[in-house]
């Protein structure tokens, strides 16, 4: 059986970064059909509680979807990772929904903290990711909880066209 090679932290973090920047338009563009369909601007109540479920949920669909069944977002196929059952074999949706949901869990409990704590809990955020620095396959608390493990698959260089002189 082919082992991959885990993805360290260094290809990890440039992978969250791009996705990141990916994710805003992803947020602006639905947080936009979202306020045009309900009039929300802003203000509190039921309609700022849909639109946080709303944006949740999109964004859920979309990890679900790419990090599933051998799927892979743009960001992962250029920093060529994917994520892997601990058999070495691409995550069921199921499991992709274990993983994000524990980590929106996570990051709920985080931001509920530094809401009623004081802000500087919010770098408790950090340390599932920082995890992986000490974990020797370097697993994020979300993998270990998930059973996931993002590893290192490189994309098959292609074959150059031939055409006919």
């Amino acid at each position: 059986m082919n082992e991959f090679a885990p993805a360290r932290f260094w290809r990890r973090f440039m992978s969250m970064t791009y996705e990141s920047i990916i994710l805003f338009g992803v947020w602006f563009f639905f947080a936009y059909a979202y306020s045009s369909l309900t009039q929300f601007k802003g203000q509190p109540g039921a309609k700022a509680l849909g639109y946080q479920i709303f944006i949740c949920a999109v964004i859920g669909v979309y990890f679900v979807y790419f990090w599933s069944a051998g799927r892979r977002t743009l960001p992962m196929k250029t920093v060529e990772v994917m994520l892997h059952d601990t058999h070495q074999k691409p995550i069921t949706p199921l499991r992709a929904t274990v993983r994000y949901a524990v980590i929106c869990l996570f990051m709920l409990g985080v931001l509920a903290l530094a809401h009623y704590a004081g802000l500087g809990w919010l770098a408790l955020g950090l340390i599932p990711a920082a995890w992986a620095l000490v974990d020797k396959q370097s697993r994020t608390l979300y993998d270990i909880a998930a059973g996931t493990r993002l590893v290192i698959v490189p994309v098959p260089p292609r074959a150059p066209k031939i055409t006919a002189p």
